[in-house]
């Protein structure tokens, strides 16, 4: 019956398709939102059976992934938004000091003054430290340099993670960075007054959806006419 293996991972396969999919729609007016990605692969499981016999060929999901590619730049008006262009990442961090990248670039000011992404994370310096302004007026040029109307001068670091594949959701547009460092990009592109849209595609996702689906229905067919095939075996070897 090595037939009812693979289309139960099949359709196990596809049941995590189909939650990625989900998410990415669920997300896709979240500003820097990266969609995410499942690779299926076919793998000859090495396992061996009661009778001896070899294992099945099992189709799983292997690992998922996100898409880092660039999403639509679109101009907000807003002070505190900031859109990155090219490579980079925000570096923000929690209550507890723990840090996250992300490119979720529509900031707001918090009571002290600090800079604040969702979920209250707040943006940080070269040192890890929150970036708090003076005021509510503040020029951000391209290289991230923040000009207060005091004088005063900040600036906004970004980060290039050199094995993407490191990065871990945390939900939404944050991610953890597993193992590995990130490095400061040399040469940071921030356009102040604008953000950068979630790069998901409605139509590929409803798409990728509608395949998911099918193929979905496909096995649990296939499941339910293998288990019927069982029984009649069974019903054989009884009378026999």
């Amino acid at each position: 019956m090595r037939g009812i293996y693979s289309a139960l991972s099949g359709a196990k396969a596809r049941m995590e398709m189909l939650d990625t999919i989900s998410h990415n729609m669920a997300n896709m007016k979240t500003p820097g939102f990266k969609k995410g990605r499942t690779v299926f692969e076919a793998a000859l499981s090495e396992a061996q059976s009661g009778n001896g016999t070899n294992g099945v060929n099992l189709t799983n999901i292997r690992e998922g992934f996100s898409d880092f590619s660039q999403g639509v730049i679109t101009r907000t008006g807003q002070p505190f938004d900031m859109a990155i262009t090219g490579g980079g990442f925000f570096k923000v961090r929690d209550d507890q000091g723990n840090f996250y990248y992300t490119r979720q670039g529509n900031f707001n000011q918090d009571t002290e003054g600090n800079l604040v992404a969702a979920g209250g994370f707040k943006l940080v310096d070269e040192g890890g430290e929150p970036i708090a302004i003076e005021g509510s007026e503040v020029t951000i040029g391209e290289d991230g340099t923040m000009q207060m109307a005091s004088g005063a001068t900040k600036k906004i670091p970004l980060y290039n993670v050199e094995d993407e594949t490191q990065l871990e959701r945390l939900g939404g547009a944050f991610f953890t960075l597993k193992s590995g460092e990130a490095v400061l990009v040399e040469k940071p592109m921030v356009l102040q007054g604008s953000l950068e849209e979630s790069n998901v595609n409605i139509m590929q996702e409803m798409g990728r959806m509608v395949e998911a689906m099918r193929v979905f229905e496909t096995t649990q067919r296939a499941i339910k006419t293998y288990g019927t095939l069982g029984e009649k075996l069974n019903e054989i070897g009884t009378i026999g």
